[in-house]
């Protein structure tokens, strides 16, 4: 019987720093959330998983994190981890764009430029 919350991975299968991580994000922590959504996003130390991916960016996100508001728009514009849908795309975009256009500027830049990360 497997009670492990859907988007959680089993700690035996992780690396001690992410079997951390994991738990903060599962408390409610959104950078943590974000940095979870990323490794799973890049494969870093774990089983690129785009869906996992974007669960974890749209929980950070919608406790306010900017990175990851845009990381939801790019997900729902490209189809990434989630069905393409261009009207959410366009209402995280804006919701992300409230903020601030310089910051606007440096994260997509860094979503359209990944090799600099």
């Amino acid at each position: 019987m497997n009670n492990l919350h859907p988007y959680l991975i089993a700690e035996s299968q992780l690396p001690l720093d992410l079997v951390k991580l994991q738990q903060k994000a599962y408390l409610g922590d959104a950078d943590a959330q974000f940095a979870l959504a990323s490794a799973f996003q890049k494969g870093r130390n774990i089983i690129k998983n785009a869906r996992y991916a974007f669960y974890w960016f749209k929980k950070s996100a919608n406790q306010g994190n900017i990175a990851a508001q845009y990381n939801v728009w790019f997900s729902y514009l490209i189809g990434d981890g989630v069905e393409k849908d261009e009207s959410e795309a366009n209402r995280w975009y804006q919701k992300a764009s409230l903020k601030s256009s310089q910051s606007t500027n440096l994260v997509i830049n860094n979503l359209l430029n990944p090799t600099f990360q």
